[in-house]
């Protein structure tokens, strides 16, 4: 009995992240070859990430249980909110950055009912940009799709998640075509 050949985990990876926020009616998602040429750059979230530290480091005046709204639809309905156990809205020369704890970002569909979250350890987002930089645990989901790992660079505007360590995906978005993987 001959085996399937099973594509390479990393089109795999990048096939999933292409479908993440795309819904079941949405058109087939490019070859993998095009997806992995299409990844941001990463410079964006080095630049939040050097920051992390100094905003790790704030202990005075928080914000208790934060609700933020991060971005709307064109109607004005809200569409991602960031909830944090305690946050720092950091000004100066780091205005629009916010460092919470213990943090949630809702996403919500165009009626106002939750289609995936992200659960953090701790949180740098820039509200500016709408990208984020977690370094302590993380979860992601949406609909029956989980992400989890420790250390997450993500972009809501472009719907886009890298994990960086102790990564696990479960999904059921991979299209019936690569069979399972053995």
């Amino acid at each position: 009995m001959m085996k399937k050949k099973c594509p390479p985990l990393c089109v795999l990876c990048a096939i999933l992240c292409a479908l993440w926020g795309n819904d079941a009616s949405a058109a087939p998602p490019p070859d993998g070859e095009a997806l992995l040429a299409q990844r941001p750059d990463m410079g964006a979230w080095e630049d939040l990430s050097k920051k992390w530290e100094a905003a790790n480091a704030l202990t005075e005046a928080p914000v208790e249980d934060l609700a933020l709204p991060l971005e709307h639809y064109d109607n004005g309905r809200v569409r991602t909110v960031l909830r944090g156990e305690r946050a720092y809205l950091l000004g100066g020369d780091q205005e629009g950055l916010v460092f919470a704890r213990k943090v949630k970002v809702e996403r919500l569909a165009t009626n106002g009912k939750p289609e995936g979250v992200l659960l953090a350890e701790d949180c740098l987002i820039d509200r500016n940009t709408r990208r984020g930089y977690c370094r302590g645990a993380v979860e992601v989901r949406l609909g029956g799709d989980t992400m989890k790992g420790r250390g997450l660079y993500f972009s809501t505007d472009d719907q886009f998640y890298k994990l960086l360590a102790e990564c696990e995906i479960r999904t059921f978005r991979i299209p019936v075509k690569f069979g399972r993987l053995q």
